[in-house]
């Protein structure tokens, strides 16, 4: 393997929405949202200002507010870090995420994580969303890799059934230790 492939929230960082939403919505009404407004977002429809505003006016927080949540549930993962460190002194890697703009290159700047990546393909700034197979396509083709050259690690399982069906060798991501041993067990580490 040549090259791994890290999705970011819920691998490299926590999830925001499952956390923000549930708080101002049911739980049916959280998932409508998310596969309504934030999947338009990660298409790169809608940006983060606009994102805040809608959901403000569905919920009564004011976007100020609902913006400030999302920073507060920002938490990047230091062992998660260390490992992309790690392989990247082996190998190259990249970050193929389903977010809006600008908000996770905001957060990839705060906490300097860009360095991490020989390549990062931002839905939002694409135009295609996991689990559509031409992001995997792209993001191997960035890396000027053959998708069987490449590992992908994501945390939802529907995301690892399109990449494998891609031909990338996918990983579930369930915890660092896990995926550690798993990057091992094919030589990547």
């Amino acid at each position: 393997m040549k090259a791994v492939i890290f999705d970011f929230f819920g691998v490299i960082c926590s999830e925001i929405t499952p956390f923000v939403l549930p708080r101002y919505m049911s739980a049916e009404e959280a998932v409508a949202y998310k596969a309504d407004i934030v999947e338009e977002a990660d298409l790169g429809h809608l940006d983060l200002p606009q994102v805040l505003e809608m959901l403000a006016a569905r919920t009564g927080a004011s976007a100020a507010q609902l913006h400030a949540e999302f920073w507060a549930h920002v938490n990047i993962n230091p062992e998660m870090v260390a490992l992309i460190e790690e392989v990247k002194a082996k190998r190259r890697t990249a970050l193929l995420s389903n977010a809006m703009n600008p908000f996770l290159r905001q957060v990839m700047a705060k906490h300097d994580l860009e360095r991490l990546f020989d390549d990062i393909v931002i839905s939002a700034e694409v135009g295609l969303t996991k689990p559509n197979p031409e992001i995997y396509a792209l993001s191997v083709k960035r890396l000027g890799l053959a998708p069987q050259a490449c590992v992908f690690t994501d945390d939802n399982q529907n995301n690892i059934a399109a990449a494998e069906g891609f031909g990338l060798k996918a990983l579930l991501f369930t915890g660092v230790d896990k995926l550690k041993a798993d990057l091992g067990a094919l030589g990547v580490l």
